[in-house]
This record gives C-alpha cells, sequence and structure tokens, in this order.
C-alpha cells in the first residue's frame, strides 16, 4: 500500500514539477518599427486623438466626481493627472503590425475624412483594445494612480 502511495505522490510531485517548467513569460507588447511612428504621429494629429483622450477622460472623472461628493480641490487633481503620454503607447500597440502601405492609406483617409472645416466632428479610429485600456486609464486615474506630488 505504501509503496503505491509513494507512486502517486512520486508522480504528482513530477507533474507538478513540469507544469511549472512549462510555463513562460507572455510575450513583449507589439511596437510598430521606427519609421512607422512617424506616420502613426500623423495619424493620431489628423484624428486628433489626444483631444479625444483629454476630453472623454474628463467628462468621465467629472461625472464621478459629482456622483461621489467630491471636493473641488480633489477633482482638480485628479483632472491634472489626465496625460496623454501614459495612454499613447494603446495607439502605437494597435498599430504595431501594420505595414508602412497600411499606415499612409489610413492616414489619407482620415485626412480626407477630416479636411471639411464644416463638419464639426472629427474622425477617430480606435478598437476594442484601445477603448478597453482607456477604460482602464480613467478608472486608474479616478483612484488617484496618476496624481503626483507637487
Amino acid at each position: 500500500m505504501k509503496t503505491k502511495i509513494n507512486i502517486i505522490l512520486t508522480f504528482s510531485l513530477l507533474l507538478c514539477f513540469l507544469t511549472t517548467i512549462g510555463q513562460t513569460n507572455p510575450p513583449p507588447m507589439g511596437m510598430p518599427k521606427e519609421s512607422n511612428n512617424i506616420l502613426i504621429d500623423k495619424i493620431i494629429s489628423a484624428t486628433k486623438h489626444e483631444k479625444y483622450f483629454i476630453d472623454y477622460c474628463t467628462k468621465k472623472v467629472k461625472n464621478y466626481a459629482i456622483e461621489n461628493n467630491w471636493t473641488s480641490e480633489k477633482t482638480t487633481q485628479i483632472l491634472e493627472s489626465i496625460n496623454f503620454k501614459y495612454y499613447n503607447y494603446t495607439i502605437y500597440n494597435s498599430y504595431a503590425f501594420y505595414s508602412s502601405n497600411q499606415l499612409k492609406k489610413i492616414l489619407e483617409a482620415v485626412i480626407i475624412l477630416n479636411e471639411d472645416p464644416k463638419n464639426k466632428l472629427t474622425m477617430i479610429l480606435t478598437n476594442s483594445m484601445m477603448q478597453s485600456n482607456l477604460e482602464l486609464f480613467v478608472d486608474s486615474v479616478i483612484k488617484g494612480k496618476y496624481v503626483t506630488t507637487k
């Protein structure tokens, strides 16, 4: 009986050990080639993505502040912590797998869509990953994770 228990125990430990060794770190975040960064910067500019980001975060923070009776000082402190540089890596990651030619076509399209001065709406490009990361960012901002002391 003891040998059966020893065999089962040894087998279980071996299985656990092999499972632990088989796990690896996730792959690094995809980032575009240096040559594509310029095109992505132009897409961000043409779509006014930074303005969209700041407006979106500001609206969410103000609504949360009202719902939770924040003081004006706390609201101001949180609003001042909204910074596009903490989020824009998401945009670069989203475009990381596009070729230069595809990025040029995207840029041309958004320029055409946004060139009419009569149209007050700006076409921005987003996807589910960008939106999910934006929601996570807003939640973090509301929790004060980006507040820096002066």
